[in-house]
């Protein structure tokens, strides 16, 4: 069994292919578009979804069989077909070619396999066990998503955006370090999580703001004097 070495791809704009019209098919298609993949579908039969992403032009179709030759310019590839001929003629272009494949429920003929995962918002967790037991990583997922709640997303947020003012507004890297710290490990999220009466946003700024002022600056982010160096 394969040891797949954990990634994430940025898939905007990239030409992936599903050969297949199925169910899993369809999953694939719709995951792939979620990421901004420009996604075309190969296959003589698809669900009626697959059918309705055709027809709003959200993704293209080949209304065949799939033949060697249809994944030129294809940066990612799923086959999800019951084909082992199929399956092996795809295997051998994007070999030749370069492509990353995945041949669904065929192991050793990926490239690439797709981890159980958690996601809210910017804050993706993913789960795998190198293909070797996928119900287990069905099972641990469902217990970290009781951990992971959909709040994580608003928190995530706030820590991004004030980040993002951060790198703007404090040159020292070693600063910018304890800032962070101090806003991750405060325990305004786990008050925030138990249902206390707790303003996120408020509190996460207030923490920062606290910090920053001992570089010289206003509780509204400005600088008392022109002395100071802003800088990434």
């Amino acid at each position: 069994m394969n040891k797949y070495y954990p990634i994430m791809l940025d898939i905007r704009g990239k030409k992936c292919k599903v050969i297949g019209g199925g169910k899993v098919a369809e999953r694939k298609v719709i995951a792939l578009l979620e990421h901004g993949a420009v996604v075309t579908v190969i296959s003589p039969l698809i669900t009626d979804k697959l059918a309705q992403l055709y027809r709003e032009k959200k993704i293209a179709l080949l209304d065949r069989k799939y033949i060697y030759g249809d994944l030129d310019g294809s940066y990612l590839v799923y086959a999800a077909t019951d084909d082992r001929e199929t399956n092996k003629i795809c295997l051998n272009e994007c070999r030749e070619k370069g492509i990353l494949l995945n041949v669904v429920d065929e192991g050793e003929m990926c490239d690439f396999i797709v981890p159980a995962k958690i996601n809210r918002g910017h804050l993706n967790i993913c789960i795998s066990t190198d293909g070797k037991s996928p119900m287990l990583s069905r099972r641990i997922k469902e217990r970290l998503e009781r951990i992971f709640t959909e709040e994580y997303e608003e928190y995530l947020e706030i820590l991004g955006e004030i980040r993002e003012r951060v790198k703007r507004e404090v040159a020292s890297i070693d600063r910018r370090r304890e800032i962070f710290y101090n806003l991750v490990y405060s325990d305004v999220f786990d008050r925030y999580l138990t249902g206390e009466d707790v303003n996120l946003k408020e509190e996460l700024y207030s923490i920062y703001l606290s910090n920053f002022k001992l570089q010289g600056v206003d509780s509204d982010g400005e600088k008392r004097n022109n002395s100071g160096k802003s800088g990434e």
